[in-house]
């Protein structure tokens, strides 16, 4: 079976996805790695499984991940958070001598303390904290990178500071998935390894805006006393000021017959697109 990640190897998703099978029964697994979102996405078919970044603590939801999952037919069978920190690395002695740095998308919005320090420095974002390694590597005189903490072991530059994320305890979660559709009759009949669950969604009104729409959908799970862990809200593409919201809920093991029969009503009035329901 292969498993598509961000890569190459060395990315905070391979270690991710390497800490998500430390869970699982052991299996025949074959890293397939990929440097960009829209690739692994993509090449993630049949029994296969792929893993993207969902949200980090400092910057908040992955966009680029929440905007494939509104129309994607994949199931989620899982997710998993590792810690996550980064260094800076320069081939200047210091970092007044900084003309450009390499960091990645995301990143970027957790380090934002050190590039504000660095008002000479132009920022040249990349697609994965290994290219902006490899950037950093080929590049000239006055270049520097932000890269996973990991990585500054095996490197030898001549301005290394470890630890730049603006918190410590910086995190990551990502889910891991398959592309197959879930839909509620098949995710219902599913048995958790565990006695908690998740379930992410999207909900559509499938009506113009008005009064109390959010209010009326967020009263389906609070009136069954299920628990509400996410709420956002992404444009649907297609009209200009239409919005489909992105609701994660969780409970117990015995509240699974509650869940379906929530959202098999809501999907009456609402363009419901279930995602996944798993243990956690």
């Amino acid at each position: 079976m292969k498993f598509s990640v961000l890569g190459p190897a060395g990315t905070f998703a391979d270690a991710a996805a390497k800490a998500y099978l430390t869970t699982q029964p052991d299996s025949d697994i074959v890293f397939d790695y990929h440097p960009t979102f829209d690739q692994v996405y993509q090449a993630v078919s049949g029994d296969n499984i792929g893993l993207l970044p969902l949200e980090n603590q400092l910057d908040g939801y992955v966009s680029a991940t929440l905007q494939r999952l509104q129309s994607a037919d994949v199931t989620e069978i899982g997710e998993i958070t590792i810690p996550v920190n980064f260094g800076l690395v320069a081939n200047v002695a210091d970092l007044k001598q900084i003309k450009q740095i390499y960091v990645q998308f995301k990143t970027e919005g957790q380090c934002q303390k050190l590039l504000s320090s660095l008002p000479q420095a132009q920022i040249v974002t990349t697609s994965s904290n290994m290219v902006s390694l490899e950037k950093f590597q080929s590049g000239e005189p006055g270049s520097a990178a932000i890269i996973p903490q990991s990585q500054m072991t095996v490197l030898k530059q001549p301005l290394m500071l470890d630890n730049v994320a603006d918190q410590d305890d910086n995190s990551t979660r990502f889910i891991i998935f398959k592309s197959r559709p879930a839909n509620l009759d098949a995710l219902s009949s599913q048995t958790l390894s565990g006695t908690h669950f998740k379930a992410p969604l999207f909900v559509t009104p499938s009506f113009n805006d008005q009064p109390g729409t959010l209010y009326e959908i967020l009263g389906y799970f609070a009136k069954q006393q299920l628990n509400l862990v996410t709420l956002m809200s992404l444009p649907v593409k297609t009209q200009l000021g239409v919005y489909s919201f992105y609701l994660e809920v969780s409970g117990t093991r015995d509240q699974r017959e509650v869940l379906f029969t929530t959202l098999r009503q809501m999907a009456s009035k609402y363009r419901v697109h279930p995602l996944g329901y798993y243990a956690v």
